[in-house]
């Protein structure tokens, strides 16, 4: 919920969302009421809209979640709202308030139940199949109360409730691959790897896991939203890289960098076998962090081989920038040592995901890089787009850290 993020009690009292004493551009409490004020008068208990195959599965008191389609109480324009891969270069508010018309309609039901869909499921998992969005009509027991719910993990949803009936009103219009996928009896990870390669979007394929659709038959589960958003990431990373480490490396040094809705990301890519490395900043005035303190860097990493531990510090943002870089590597044929920086401003006043993350390295990579013979110049140049001094990226990184032992990153990874 929002209200986890707002400023201290007695700052707000002084503030009053005006004085910007927390140090963020934008007041959220202020926030959360500009955009309730918008959407209220369309919200009620019974919703006819149509769902851009929007579904929701909770990872509370798992194994007996909450799970159920997010349908808009509109018809048109709807398919961009649970689409990330068309969200780059929004404004922030913009995508708060497109996502806060997502009413989330909720039932308990056991992980386990996807083996053998029913009524409610059945009706759900059909809504995520489809390549388009599904008309519905769907009657909550009570008039939902406005909440905004948000999640470093997945994008927001607006208000919610439990359902008392719930229809589809028109034929889901499914992809053949995506039905094929569904009715065979093969695991997951392959799944999802032949979805990627007949160009399903990686955010749909999330769906499609979350909603228990892939997999063996027998094992087959409803997957809490935000563990199947990394879970797709760092399985399409795998696949990538089966083909990536066999590549011939790149002979230069490589900086790429994008901005989008208050994050500055840069890529330097440099010759060397595969390793990743993923820089974690958020700057003073930030969500995260007070004004009155010190930027903190987290970070973890990968050698070759890969890694064995799940990203701790840095979670899902560090499978969703490998992603993109490994399909980067990929598209290119070529292999590369990867450094990854993300720094959050205080212009990032609300969490919306890590699909951001995503989307943000992959337009970077999109672009000409920069071009450099030698490592000091690849640093200069990411020195120069980065707010915080390199240095203290450097004391953190267990790849950079190894140029104190007089050692450049391909001396150290040859």
């Amino acid at each position: 919920m929002i209200d986890m993020h707002t400023p201290k009690t007695t700052l707000c009292t002084v503030c009053r969302g005006h004085k910007k004493l927390c140090g963020r551009e934008v007041c959220p409490i202020l926030e959360k009421k500009r955009i309730r004020e918008s959407i209220t008068h369309l919200i009620n208990k019974d919703i006819f809209g149509a769902s851009p195959s929007a579904f929701f599965v909770g990872d509370w008191n798992y194994p007996k979640v909450l799970v159920g389609p997010l349908v808009p109480p509109v018809y048109e324009g709807t398919e961009i709202f649970d689409l990330p891969e068309s969200w780059h270069g929004k404004e922030l508010d913009e995508i708060i308030k497109f996502r806060s018309l997502l009413v989330r309609s909720k039932e308990f039901l056991n992980v386990t139940e996807a083996k053998n869909p029913k009524g409610y499921l059945e009706k759900s998992q059909e809504i995520v199949m489809s390549r388009k969005p599904v008309d519905v009509e769907l009657i909550l027991k009570k008039a939902p109360h406005f909440t905004l719910e948000f999640s470093q993990f997945s994008p927001p949803t607006g208000p919610s409730g439990f359902v008392q009936s719930f229809k589809i009103t028109e034929n889901p219009k499914v992809p053949r691959v995506v039905d094929k996928i569904n009715s065979d009896d093969i695991k997951a990870s392959k799944g999802i790897s032949i979805l990627y390669d007949k160009d399903i979007p990686v955010t749909h394929i999330s769906k499609l896991l979350s909603a228990g659709l892939l997999g063996e038959q027998k094992n087959r589960k409803l997957v809490p939203t935000r563990w199947s958003i990394t879970a797709t990431d760092d399985s399409l990373s795998k696949f990538h890289l089966k083909r990536v480490k066999s590549f011939p490396e790149i002979n230069k040094y490589e900086v790429y960098s994008e901005t989008g809705i208050g994050n500055t990301l840069v890529v330097i890519l440099f010759p060397s076998m595969w390793s990743y490395e993923f820089f974690e900043c958020w700057l003073p005035g930030s969500l995260f962090l007070e004004s009155s303190l010190s930027p903190n860097v987290i970070s973890d990493y990968e050698l070759f081989d890969g890694r064995k531990e799940y990203a701790s510090l840095t979670a899902g943002a560090y499978y969703s920038a490998r992603f993109s870089v490994t399909e980067h590597l990929l598209e290119n044929r070529r292999q590369a040592g990867a450094l990854v920086f993300l720094e959050v401003h205080p212009s990032y006043h609300t969490p919306v995901g890590v699909w951001r993350v995503r989307e943000i390295t992959r337009n970077a990579l999109q672009k000409k890089p920069y071009s450099f013979d030698t490592e000091e110049e690849a640093v200069k140049k990411a020195s120069e787009i980065l707010s915080l001094p390199f240095e203290k990226y450097r004391e953190k990184s267990k790849i950079l850290g190894f140029k104190h032992r007089q050692k450049t990153l391909s001396e150290w990874m040859n």
